[in-house]
C-alpha cells in the first residue's frame, strides 16, 4: 500500500459562492447563460444546474429526523437496519398447483411477502381464483401464513375474502392475529383503470366499511384499505397528479369512514398506498418521500395522533417504462427503479419482469426480478442505510415542491366534489391526458430517448413477440361506469413502427431499406449519417450506408448501385452547398419517382433553393421521428393504404 505525504492530510479547499461557480460554469459554456441548463419537468418544476444549501432554508421538514414528526425521513429511527423492507415479487400465474410450485420457490429464493392478486370474475384472464376452502388448502399447501406476510388485492372481493381467510386459518390452526400484511381493494383505482366497477360506488365503500370492522373484531392487524397510484401513472400521469388523486381517493375513503363511526386512528392503521416507480429517479424518490409529508398534513387535519401518520407504502416498478423491444433493457430500468423506491423509503417492493409488457412471467424472469432485489440487498447493502437522501438539497427541495403543487392540486380536486365526481365529470382523465400528449410528442421528437426503441435501436434482434392488442377482461354487468384512464407505455408508437418492418420482412425476406450519400470523408459526414442511421433504424429500416463521396460523379454511381428510392444525403452544410443541387438533378433525371432529403437543418433561402432541385424534406434533431417515419411505411408499402 503506498503512503500518502502527511501533508496531504492538511490539505484543505476554500469554500466556492454561488457566483463563483456560476461565472466559471458560463465561461465553459461559452459565454451562454447558465440557465440553458434548467430543465422543466412535466411536473412544471424546474430543475436547476446546481442545488445549494440556500434552496432548503425554508423547507419546515429539513431538521426532521428518521421516524419522527412528518416521518419524511422514513417510518424508523433506525430506517432499513432492523427491518428491511419486503421482497414482495407479484405471482401472476392463474393455476392454483402452479402458484404453490412458483411461490415455495420464491420464498426459497428471497422473497419475504407473498403476493397475488384475486381473478376479478370469471371471465377474467388474470388473477388468482379462490373461493373455498379447498382452493386455499391447495395454495397454501406448505405455506405458513402466520410467518410470512401477504399482500393480496382483492378487487371487489374484499370481504367474502377475508371471510375465507378467517375459516382457513382456523381449519389449519393459525390464530388469526398472526396474518400480517395487506388484503385489500381500492374501488376508486379500479373503476380508474377499468372504467367499470360491479357495484355502485356507495356499495363499495360499505364494503370497505365492513372490511374495517371485520379486522377491529377479529382484531387482525391486516391492512383493507388500498390506495392506488398505478392507474394514474400507467396512463402518463406526472407525480404530482399522482400524489393529489391518491390523496384525494384516501381523504374520500376516510370521509366516509369517519360518518361511519370509525376513528382516524382505526382507519389510518387499515391503509396502504401503492405507488408505480418511474425512470427518473430524484423526481420518484422525492414523490415517494413527498407521499409521507403530504399524509402526514392530511392526518393532522382530520385530528389524527403522530402514530396515525404513519404512511405504509407498497411501490412497484413500472409498467409505463418496459418496452417489447430489446427486452433485456426492461432488468435495467427496473434496477433504477427500485433503487428510487429503496432510497424513497417503501415498506414492500414488487419489481417487474422483463417480459412483463409481452407475456407471463417465467422462472428465469421471476429469478431475475427477485434478484433485483437482492443485489441492491445483500451485495449494494440498501438494507444497512438510515435514509441516505436525508439532507441532499436537491432532493429535500424537490420533495418540498412536489409536496406543495400536490398538495394545491389535491384542493382544486377537492374544490370539484372530491375525486369520484372529479372522475365521472371526466376531469381528472383529461388533465392526465394532456400530460400523456406532451410524454409521446417527445418521445416522438425522441428528446424522450428510450434506449433500444427510438434510440440505439437493435434491427438485428430476432423478435420472438407481436404487438397484441390491449383486451378488457370485464365482462358482465357492472353498476358504476366512468370514463376510464387508458394503460399506455412510453414505447408504444414506435414498436408499431418496429412490428410493421417486421411483417415487412415476413413478406418480402429483407427489411424497407433507405441509402445514404454521404458526402467527403468519413470525419465530415459521420456525425449526419450516425444521426440519420438511429433515426431510421427506430423504425426497423436497413440503413445502407458508405465511405463517403468525394464528387458528384462517385454519388452518382454509388447511389445507381444501391439502386433504392429512398435516399438521404449527409455532410457538411458546405459539401451540400458544392454538391447537393447537381446530385439531386441527375438522380431525378434517372428515376423522376426518387425521394430524397437532406440531413441537418439549413438556412432558409438554401431549403428552398433545395426543394426547388427535388429535396422533399430536412431531417434534423426536431423532426417528429415517429410522423416521419409512419408517413414514409405508407409510401414505401412497408404499411399498407388505410
Amino acid at each position: 500500500m503506498t503512503h500518502q505525504p502527511n501533508h496531504y492530510n492538511t490539505i484543505s479547499f476554500p469554500p466556492v459562492d454561488y457566483e463563483t461557480w456560476k461565472k466559471e460554469a458560463e465561461l465553459s459554456l461559452k459565454g451562454k447563460s447558465i440557465n440553458k441548463l434548467s430543465k422543466l419537468t412535466y411536473e412544471n418544476i424546474t430543475l436547476k444546474p446546481i442545488y445549494t444549501k440556500e434552496d432548503s432554508e425554508h423547507i419546515s421538514f429539513k431538521n426532521e429526523m428518521p421516524g419522527f414528526d412528518t416521518r419524511v425521513r422514513g417510518l424508523r429511527s433506525t430506517g432499513y437496519t432492523k427491518k428491511s423492507w419486503f421482497v414482495s415479487q407479484e405471482i401472476d400465474v392463474q393455476s392454483i398447483t402452479e402458484f404453490n410450485e412458483v411461490m415455495k420457490d420464491a420464498i426459497s429464493n428471497g422473497q419475504s411477502m407473498i403476493h397475488f392478486s384475486l381473478q376479478r370474475n370469471s371471465n377474467s384472464n388474470n388473477g388468482l381464483s379462490l373461493d373455498s376452502l379447498e382452493n386455499m388448502n391447495q395454495a397454501f399447501e406448505g405455506i405458513s401464513l402466520a410467518n410470512i406476510p401477504v399482500f393480496i388485492d382483492t378487487h371487489s372481493q374484499l370481504v367474502p375474502f377475508l371471510t375465507l381467510v378467517e375459516s382457513y386459518v382456523k381449519s389449519v390452526g393459525t390464530p388469526l392475529h398472526l396474518v400480517t400484511g395487506t388484503i385489500g381493494s381500492d374501488p376508486i383505482g379500479s373503476l380508474v383503470e377499468h372504467g367499470k366497477y360491479p357495484v355502485k360506488i356507495t356499495e363499495a365503500y360499505n364494503n370497505l366499511a365492513e372490511a374495517i370492522k371485520w379486522a377491529k373484531e377479529n382484531h387482525s392487524p391486516l391492512r383493507t384499505i388500498l390506495v392506488k397510484g398505478e392507474p394514474y401513472h400507467n396512463g402518463g400521469a406526472n407525480a404530482v397528479q399522482e400524489l393529489a388523486y391518491t390523496l384525494a381517493t384516501v381523504t374520500e375513503y376516510i370521509t366516509i369512514f369517519l360518518d361511519k363511526g370509525f376513528t382516524i386512528e382505526e382507519i389510518s392503521s387499515r391503509i396502504t398506498f401503492s405507488f408505480s416507480v418511474g425512470s427518473n429517479v430524484f423526481m420518484e424518490i422525492a414523490k415517494l418521500r413527498a407521499a409521507k409529508i403530504l399524509w402526514s398534513t392530511l392526518v393532522e387535519a382530520f385530528g389524527g395522533n403522530v402514530d396515525s401518520s404513519s404512511l405504509h407504502i407498497h411501490a412497484r416498478t413500472s409498467a409505463f417504462t418496459k418496452t417489447i423491444y430489446d427486452p433485456y433493457v426492461n432488468m435495467l430500468r427496473s434496477t433504477t427503479e427500485a433503487f428510487s423506491a429503496i432510497i424513497g423509503g417503501i415498506d414492500s417492493l414488487h419489481v417487474s419482469t422483463f417480459d412483463e409488457p409481452f407475456a407471463k412471467s417465467d422462472t428465469f424472469s421471476r429469478r431475475i426480478a427477485r434478484n433485483t432485489q437482492s443485489i441492491l440487498k445483500e451485495e449494494s447493502h440498501l438494507n444497512r442505510v438510515i435514509d441516505p437522501a436525508g439532507g441532499s438539497w436537491y432532493i429535500e427541495s424537490l420533495t418540498n415542491e412536489l409536496a406543495e403543487k400536490a398538495w394545491e392540486l389535491f384542493k382544486i380536486v377537492e374544490a370539484q366534489g372530491g375525486i369520484y365526481k372529479a372522475l365521472k365529470a371526466g376531469i381528472i382523465q383529461d388533465e392526465i391526458k394532456q400530460v400523456w400528449i406532451k410524454r409521446q410528442k417527445n418521445v416522438n421528437l425522441r428528446k424522450d430517448k428510450i434506449v433500444g426503441t427510438n434510440v440505439y435501436a437493435n434491427i438485428a434482434e430476432t423478435p420472438n413477440i407481436g404487438l397484441q392488442a390491449q383486451t378488457s377482461d370485464l365482462i358482465g354487468k357492472y353498476e358504476e361506469v366512468i370514463m376510464k384512464i387508458p394503460k399506455f407505455r412510453h414505447s408504444e408508437s414506435f414498436e408499431k413502427l418496429r412490428n410493421a418492418s417486421e411483417e415487412y420482412v415476413r413478406r418480402n425476406g429483407e427489411r424497407p431499406k433507405i441509402g445514404l450519400i454521404n458526402l467527403g470523408p468519413i470525419p465530415e459526414h459521420k456525425p449526419r449519417a450516425d444521426f440519420i442511421s438511429g433515426f431510421f433504424e427506430a423504425g426497423g429500416y436497413q440503413v445502407i450506408k458508405n465511405a463517403g463521396y468525394l464528387s458528384v460523379a462517385d454519388a452518382i454511381e454509388g447511389t445507381k448501385t444501391m439502386n433504392l428510392s429512398t435516399i438521404v444525403i449527409c455532410g457538411k452544410d458546405d459539401a451540400y452547398k458544392e454538391m447537393a443541387s447537381a446530385i439531386c438533378e441527375e438522380l431525378l433525371r434517372m428515376n423522376p419517382e426518387i425521394k430524397l432529403y437532406i440531413a441537418g437543418k439549413q438556412e432558409k433561402e438554401f431549403e428552398e433553393e433545395l426543394r426547388n432541385v427535388g429535396i422533399s424534406d430536412f431531417i434534423h434533431s426536431h423532426t417528429d421521428c415517429y410522423s416521419f417515419l409512419h408517413q414514409l411505411q405508407y409510401e414505401m408499402g412497408v404499411l399498407p393504404n388505410e
